[in-house]
């Protein structure tokens, strides 16, 4: 029962993580991109929220899944409840 409630406690603090990555994530795409419209400034002939918009949020992904790669916790998901057929 301990165990039950260890990787339930577990699993919910990784969906509130990954929850937190994808709203931050979410936020700097809309930064990245719509932000940066205004500015008018180029980089290889296209427009800077172009640019930050490709690039920089796929730098920002790349960033978080490490993030929740490195902070992830080994959780056994093997039946071993009460209903579990041993």
């Amino acid at each position: 029962m301990q165990d039950e409630k260890k990787a339930a406690a577990a699993i919910a603090r990784e969906a509130r993580r990954t929850a937190a990555a994808g709203a931050l994530f979410a936020v700097l795409w809309t930064v990245l991109g719509f932000g940066l419209a205004d500015v008018d400034v180029t980089v290889a002939g296209f427009p800077l929220w172009a640019v930050t918009s490709t690039v920089g949020v796929l730098v920002v992904g790349a960033v978080l899944a490490v993030y929740l790669a490195w902070t992830a916790e080994d959780v056994p998901l093997d039946e071993c409840g009460e209903g579990a057929a041993r």
